[in-house]
């Protein structure tokens, strides 16, 4: 086989070896992605059980303030009653007062009673979710790490690849090293073998004195069809 013809094929050899490592640098970039966007999606159910439980106790403390204020106004409205220094008029419209005030406040205590109810509920569920959600989290930054570490590795070995490429490119005449790069530029594949006088690479057949050619090893033979370097084994 021609000497140059060798090196490109290892040539080629390298370029799938680095096109494989980066295909896999992207996937393990992928995965980690996901992962990340599950984190995520974590995160924000955790805070939306938060805001929710923030909410509830807002809400009954708002509840229990109203309560508070429609006491005071009974009071106010019974203080006045006890007096007895009104018209009966008034009395009437105190008493109305005082019945619909109180129907208010109970309604108003039901409600936070309830409230109250569902807030008990709501946080004896929450330590067991805090601690599932933390543990997901947990292993999902542990299983991106090791994929991180992955791809550190591939990305040294790629580096690694890229120099010895360098290095065997520069031992190549520029000529053959354009041509190559011409082909790699539309296929994977520059660099095609020959079987039973059909090119490997296109699928079709090529003449005997290409093929006497490509065999004999007299210099760089190309298919007549796709223009791929051919050689015979």
């Amino acid at each position: 086989m021609n000497k140059n013809l060798k090196k490109l094929l290892d040539l080629q050899d390298l370029d799938k070896s680095m096109r494989e490592k980066e295909h896999r640098i992207d996937r393990l970039g992928v995965r980690v992605e996901k992962l990340e966007g599950e984190i995520e999606k974590i995160r924000e159910k955790e805070e939306e059980r938060e805001e929710h439980l923030k909410s509830l106790k807002e809400e009954s403390e708002e509840k229990n303030s109203r309560v508070d204020e429609l006491q005071d106004q009974i009071d106010q409205y019974q203080e006045r009653l006890d007096e007895g220094i009104i018209s009966f008029k008034e009395t009437e419209a105190l008493e109305e007062k005082i019945e619909h005030s109180t129907e208010r406040m109970e309604k108003l205590e039901d409600e936070a009673i309830d409230i109250m109810m569902e807030i008990d509920r709501t946080e004896s569920k929450r330590e067991k979710q805090k601690s599932r959600a933390k543990s997901n989290v947990e292993e999902k930054e542990g299983k991106i790490k090791e994929l991180e570490n992955e791809k550190s590795k591939l990305k040294q070995e790629l580096n690694d690849l890229e120099e010895e490429r360098k290095e065997l490119a520069e031992k190549i005449p520029d000529k053959l090293i354009d041509q190559y790069e011409r082909l790699r530029s539309s296929t994977n594949k520059p660099i095609v073998q020959v079987n039973n006088g059909v090119c490997q690479g296109c699928q079709m057949s090529v003449s005997k004195n290409t093929v006497k050619k490509a065999r004999n090893g007299q210099g760089i033979v190309t298919c007549e069809n796709c223009s791929r370097i051919i050689y015979v084994q």
